[in-house]
This record gives C-alpha cells, structure tokens and sequence, in this order.
C-alpha cells in the first residue's frame, strides 16, 4: 500500500528510535531546544538511488497526516483475537464505533498537544476524525520542514516531479511516542491500483465462450501439446456462480441479501453507478443498491487528466493516474455484484491516488462502519510496514468489519527470474490484520462448471516470422513471506515452515530472518485476465487518435465490455463470497483468517496446485486496443510459472488455502445455516454427489515398508481391514453429512521396526461428479 521499501526499513533500522539532545543552551536563553525522537519509515528508498532535483521551495503547499497510536494496543489485540477466533467466548462479541472509540482510540489529549506543536511550527490543523486516528495538517514546505525536523528534496520519479523528505521525521519527545507514523511528505507515496484503465480497451477475436470452447490456428510452441485454446472473451457472473459453487444457492436467496460491501479506490467516476446499472441489467443480474461517497476532488472523467486543485500536491497526471482508476472502480463494485447480487455496495473514493489519502477514505469507511466488509483492488510493490493502515484495520477488525486485499499482480516481483535480491510481498495484503486475496487461471466449461485452476503466473510470446520466441515474465498473482511482519497466531501449524521461515539464513533477507514471517496470500479466486472477467463500462473508443489525454467534439464514447483480470478482480469476488457467508450465519464474520484457516480442514477450499501438464492460451490483440485499423497481433500467454513461489498440495505461498469451494467454505463459516442447500456437492456446477458417497483410492506404506494392518474408520465404525502390502486400494462409503474419515495404519521396515499412526482424510466436493480426496493431518501415535 504505501511505497516504502525493504532497503527504506533496513536503513531506518540502523538508526534505532533515540533520543537525540541538542546542545545546552547558553545562560539567558529563552528555551532550551527539545528532545528529538525518529519516526522511522519516513524516507522513501528512492532518496538513495535518485539524484535530487534540489531542496523543495519554501513556499511549496504540504500536506501531512500525523497518525496517532491507539491506547492500549496489546489489549486491543486479545480482543480482536477473542472475537475473531471460532470456539471462543467472545466469539462474534464485536464493539460499535463508539464503544471502540471510549476503549481504544487516541485521547482529545493526545490530539490537542499534536495539534499545539503544529501550529507553533505555523502550520495549520485542517482535519481530525472522530476516533482521532490523525492529525491533518497543511502549511508551506518550509513550515513542515520546521514542525518534522527533516529536509524536503525534488526529484524524478517515474517521469514526474515529487518531493520527499532525506533523512527521518522527528518530532519532540513530548509528543513523539504519541505518533504512529507521518504519511504525505513523500508525494511519491502513490498506490497503484490493479486494473486495466481507460481509455477503450475491445476484445480482439477470436475468443472463447467457456474454457476451450475454440481451438486456436496459430502455430503451437515448442514443449506445449497443441492445438492450444483461445483465450476467453470474459467470464460472466452465472459462470463464475456455477464454477465457484453457488449458483444455485444465490437464484434461492442466498444472494448477499441484508449485507455490504464497501469498496476504497482513489478518484470517482461519474459514470460508475449508470455503468454498474448498465452491465447489470445487460447480465440478467438485481439492480446495484450503490451508496457512493465522494466529493467534487474525487469525481473524474474517464479521459482527460486531474489538475491539481486547492492543497492537493501539485503533482502530475501520470503518477496519479485518474483515468486507470475509473476502470478499477467499475470493476470492483461489478466483482463483488456478480457473486452477492444483493448486497449494498459503498463506494469510497479517496480524493486522490497517495496513500495519505487512501488512509482518510479507510478511515471513513471504518470510523462510521459504513459497511461489513471492505474489498481493496490497490496496493504497493513493496514489504512494508504500515502503522497508519494498521491502526484502523485493527479497528476494523474489533468492530466486526473483515477487510480484503489484493495481493499484488507481479508474482514475487522478481519479474519471473526468482532472483531473491527482488523477491517482496505487496504492501497492504502483507498486513496480519487484513485477508490478502491471490490469484488464480480459471477453467470454466460450457455448463459453467468447474474444470480446474491453477496459480495465475504467466509468460508471453507474441508471434513472430511464424513462430513464438522464448516468452518472458507478463504477470502473476502476488505472494510470499513478509520480512516486515511476523507470523500471526492464525497461520501458526497451518502455514508450513518451509514458508514461514522462508527468509532464515538467506544472505538476501534484510531482516536477517530471524523470525517465522506472515505469509501471503491467504486465498485466491481468479484473477488471470487471459481467462478473465467481462466487466462494462461507458469508454472513449477514439482515444487511441488523441493520445494527449484531451477530450474532442467527435470522439465516440459509449457503453462496451471487454475482458479484465488482477487480483483486483480475485479481492472483490472473495469479498462477494464472504458476504453470502455473512447471510448464511446471521452475523458478520468480521476479521475472517481464524475462521478461514479454522475451515482449511473443512474441505472448504480447493488445493490449487500446479497442473499435471502446462496450461496456456493464445490470445489476440489489437495493436491500438480499439479496433483492426492497426492490425492485431497473437501472443502466447501461459499459467501456473511461479518464479520463486511454489504451488504444491496444501497451503503454499502462490494461492494460500486454496480458493472456495462454493457450499463447503459457506458451510464452514455458517454451520448449520438453513440457507445453505443441503443436498448439493460443494463445488463444480450443482451436479450432485448423493450419499452415500463412494471413494477408491491408494494408500502407501511408504518407501522400503510395508503395511502390517490398515484399519479405516467412518463415524466411529471401523470398516475395512488390510493386510500384508506395500501400497493397497481403499474403497471407502461416506454417509450422509459425513465428509471426513480416518485411517490407522501399522507399517513394518525391513528390520521388524513397526510405526502406528494416524491419518486423517476430507471428502473436498466435486470434481467431474466424483467426490475428491485430500488428506488433512497425519499424527504418529506409537513406535516400537
């Protein structure tokens, strides 16, 4: 989320908070000069790499958000625990707004002497929320520069001119450990958001209805088994309902009926609830309940650029970029309607793209509990802490409010080359406090159900003389360990060590590895736009003619759909799914990961592995975006290359616990709900698995043993005995409501050794009709 970096805090590190006492002053002096405290995490790691333009001009308009630390915060995260987690007392025990504001929030004292020490600096107190998460200020530079202790620089970032300060903020110790972080100093502090943009993006064809509905004619790559398929033209809701489970389920009210949804993005288009209206009715889907919050800073035309208005930093168009979030807030509020046709949807636009701003429209949306859940499509490519963002989603969280995040769209952003120097987890999804959402590439048949999925992680070729050359890195679901945070309690025994500790002993880790790290991402949905979503919005079909961003009297601009991924796409569909689970039970689930990672042995998420054989599409492109005038171009765009990440049966760090298995995870989070259909498999396009349920599959003694007695038991009746076998068929019958079974086997080495355990199996739903398998735990009981 922010654009902090790993190098930033390994930097910040080796200045540790201290105090730093200025020189005694002299006899007859008025006051003696305060004692200074760090905020570390201020300085940007670009003021490293980048030659200063020079020292910002004094007279520069700056804003700032002083955020404030909440009190108590060990207490407040035993509640957060204590109301998230299943089997607890206080489980579903949230606080409202206002009782969490009397506990927790910071005092009007603390706000106060903030705000003193401000002003004596001549800047001005322009906003403070009412649970006082911070301290808006605004001045020139050099009344900043006076209040913050640091220096203010110009440089070039991505084509545009920004300011940032070059050493640490540090405020007096008076008030120094009253403060969480300083946010808006560095006006390079840009989220990016993860959508196609405007202007008019058109399908080229030829494309496909369903997952390998056309086979494509372009030449098929070397090592692939062709014909490959055509990239799909955009999946619609009733076949994202039917592959993910709960198409069904929906058309009988479980339709997010009496919940919503909230959805942060910077900017606000004009155009967004018409355009939501438009696709909605063009798919057969509930008119959009829309609230949308925003002001006149916020609105936004898709073409043309935003000019800076009043104290917005004077900045420019191209790192904000509001034309490229028109199409991601389009998007997300049309995700989320396509999987909960019913719920509210709140739109909260930031007034612009920097983080300081994001971390006022989230605190809108929080402080007033506009919603029970909130899905974020924006992010940074870096591992960062985030002390602002943290405090309010921690607020969030102790008020029932679950909040999603996309996890990023550059795989473990080593551009495909796994080099581990490059390798970092997204901000904003890195945060233990929040679900980070990954990506997937998703198979969806002519019936609309399930065929496969695999880890979104794709390479491109594009056609070239008859053949494709060696594809590069395009793009990928985000993922990995966090070096900025620890492993929270809900992964501990879920997360393998293998990823927790992936940092440990590794000359690249800037933390040194010396602790277990939060692992990302925690579930996934697809998100893969070769095999994407078709979303629809109001475009400018001329724009590829006037490319200065300016709009002209006979420009055609008018309603079109085309195909979109990212895990902006997988946030807001998981987003969806939560508030059909927040139906089924009555009651928010509000901060979800105990409860997922509670349900992983379930059977509520499908392992998504890498596939058996490589999976790739060929997909066509107009080279102007719009239409042939140009020509077209055939690219080759592949699934399932992780980098650095892996993809392996059960939780790993490409696509978490896997993504929902429609009935089963609603199941799991909403036992016992009359609202979920009973008679229906958990997965796949309603086809039913009717009990009593028939399984065969192979058990292994294992290498250089074999099986001395294998006893399967079933709702505490044992059934089927085996003996005498290194690897042995087992047929076991599931009744009615029962989804797991255990197995005792006794194995014996060469040498007479013989090992007793345990293992434990889920029936996960349905693949192609037939119920599917995994095993869930394995415990040793004795050996002798």
């Amino acid at each position: 989320m922010t654009s902090r970096t790993p190098a930033a805090l390994a930097t910040a590190a080796l200045s540790a908070t201290v105090a730093l006492t200025l020189a005694a002053p002299t006899a007859g002096a008025a006051d003696p000069p305060p004692t200074l405290k760090r905020i570390l995490g201020t300085v940007p790691a670009y003021v490293q790499q980048l030659q200063a333009l020079g020292t910002t001009a004094d007279i520069t308009p700056v804003r700032a958000m002083i955020a404030l630390r909440q009190r108590d915060e060990a207490g407040l995260e035993r509640l957060i625990t204590a109301v998230s987690t299943p089997g607890s007392p206080s489980y579903g025990d949230f606080l409202s707004p206002a009782e969490f504001e009397q506990r927790f929030a910071p005092t009007q004292q603390s706000v106060d002497a903030v705000s003193d020490v401000a002003r004596a600096a001549g800047l001005q107190v322009s906003a403070v929320p009412r649970n006082h998460a911070y301290v808006m200020v605004s001045g020139t530079a050099a009344q900043a520069q006076r209040l913050f202790h640091t220096t203010l620089r110009d440089f070039t970032l991505r084509g545009v001119r920004v300011h940032a300060p070059v050493s640490a903020v540090r405020l007096p110790s008076s008030i120094a450990g009253l403060v969480a972080d300083v946010k808006g100093l560095d006006t390079g502090d840009v989220a990016q958001h993860r959508a196609s943009p405007p202007p008019a993006y058109v399908n080229a064809g030829p494309c496909s209805t369903s997952w390998g509905q056309s086979a494509s004619t372009a030449p098929t790559p070397a090592g692939l088994t062709g014909p490959l398929p055509d990239a799909v033209c955009g999946y619609t809701p009733q076949q994202l309902q039917g592959a993910y489970g709960v198409k069904d389920a929906i058309a009988a009210g479980l339709d997010g009926t009496g919940q919503s949804v909230a959805i942060i993005d910077a900017f606000s288009s004009p155009r967004i609830v018409s355009d939501v209206g438009t696709w909605s009715a063009k798919h057969g889907l509930p008119a959009p309940q829309v609230e949308v919050h925003d002001s006149f800073l916020q609105q936004n035309a898709p073409q043309g650029p935003s000019l800076p208005i009043g104290d917005l930093p004077p900045i420019g168009f191209g790192i904000l970029d509001p034309q490229g979030w028109a199409g991601e807030e389009t998007l997300d509020l049309e995700a989320v309607h396509a999987i909960a046709p019913k719920a509210k949807l709140v739109y909260q636009g930031a007034n612009t793209a920097l983080n300081m701003d994001l971390n006022v429209a989230q605190n809108s949306v929080v402080a007033g509990r506009l919603a029970q859940i909130v899905t974020n499509s924006y992010g940074g490519t870096t591992d960062d802490e985030d002390p602002a963002s943290d405090a309010i989603w921690k607020q969030a969280a102790a008020q029932g409010m679950g909040v999603y995040f996309s996890s990023g769209d550059a795989g473990d952003e080593t551009a495909g080359t796994g080099d581990l120097k490059l390798r970092a987890v997204d901000a904003g999804g890195n945060s233990p406090w929040v679900t980070s959402v990954g990506g997937t590439t998703l198979a969806v048949g002519a019936k609309d159900e399930y065929q496969f999925e695999t880890y979104w992680g794709t390479f491109t070729s594009t056609l070239t003389g008859g053949a494709f050359p060696p594809p590069v890195f395009n793009s990928g679901g985000g993922g990995g360990t966090s070096q900025a945070y620890a492993q929270p309690d809900y992964q501990r025994g879920a997360v393998p060590d293998e990823f927790a500790n992936f940092w440990k002993g590794k000359a690249e880790a800037v933390s040194g590895g010396k602790q277990p790290g939060r692992v990302t991402p925690d579930v996934a949905m697809l998100g893969d736009p070769n095999s994407g979503f078709l979303m629809g919005l109001v475009q400018d079909h001329s724009a590829y003619r006037n490319l200065g961003g300016n709009t002209l009297p006979g420009d055609d601009t008018h309603y079109s759909e085309y195909r979109i991924g990212g895990t902006s796409l997988s946030s807001p569909l998981f987003a969806g799914m939560m508030a059909l689970a927040d139906q089924a039970a009555g009651r928010p689930h509000g901060f979800a990961n105990p409860a997922l990672y509670a349900a992983r042995t379930a059977g509520a998420f499908r392992d998504v592995s890498a596939p058996a054989k490589p999976v790739a599409v060929i997909r066509t492109n107009y080279k102007n975006a719009t239409n042939a005038e140009a020509g077209t171009e055939t690219l080759l765009r592949t699934a399932g290359n992780t980098a650095s990440l892996k993809s392996v049966p059960g939780y790993d760090d490409s696509s978490g616990l896997g993504s929902p298995q429609g009935l089963a995870v609603l199941r799991a989070l909403a036992p016992g709900s009359a609202l979920v259909p009973k008679d229906r498999a958990a997965a796949g396009s309603g086809t039913a698995c009717t009990p009593p349920r028939s399984l065969r599959f192979a058990l292994s003694a294992g290498k250089g043993r074999r099986i001395v007695s294998l006893t399967v038991t079933v709702a505490g009746k044992r059934t089927i005995t085996r003996r005498g076998r290194r690897l042995t068929a087992v047929t076991v019958t599931l009744p009615k409501g029962r989804s797991r079974f255990s197995v005792v086997i006794r194995t014996r080495t060469a040498s007479g050794l013989i090992t007793t355990s345990t293992r434990t199996f889920t029936a996960s739903g349905c693949k192609r009709g037939k119920v599917t398998v995994k095993r869930t735990r394995t415990r040793a009981v004795a050996t002798r």
